[in-house]
């Protein structure tokens, strides 16, 4: 059973989101930073995309995004 509360209505971040901020504060980055350089690589982004896809919406249709922001920021994944 579902059970409304103010918690149930938080934009939570997927653990990929979780792991990318993490990696942003230890390398002393801003998520503008990641967005600089995503723009520099050709990607069509602004904070507001990366924000969606840290939260984990839209993202199935970024996985190219995701895939350069993992390299960017040296997370693990597989293609």
């Amino acid at each position: 059973m579902f059970v409304f509360d103010e918690k149930s209505t938080l934009r939570t971040l997927t653990p990929w989101g979780v792991e990318v901020k993490k990696r942003l504060i230890d390398n002393n980055l801003r998520q503008q930073d990641l967005v600089i350089a995503l723009q520099k690589k050709g990607y069509k982004v602004n904070k507001i995309i990366i924000s969606q896809i840290l939260y984990g919406i839209g993202a199935s249709a970024r996985t190219e995004e995701i895939m350069e922001i993992s390299r960017i920021l040296k997370i693990p994944f597989e293609e």
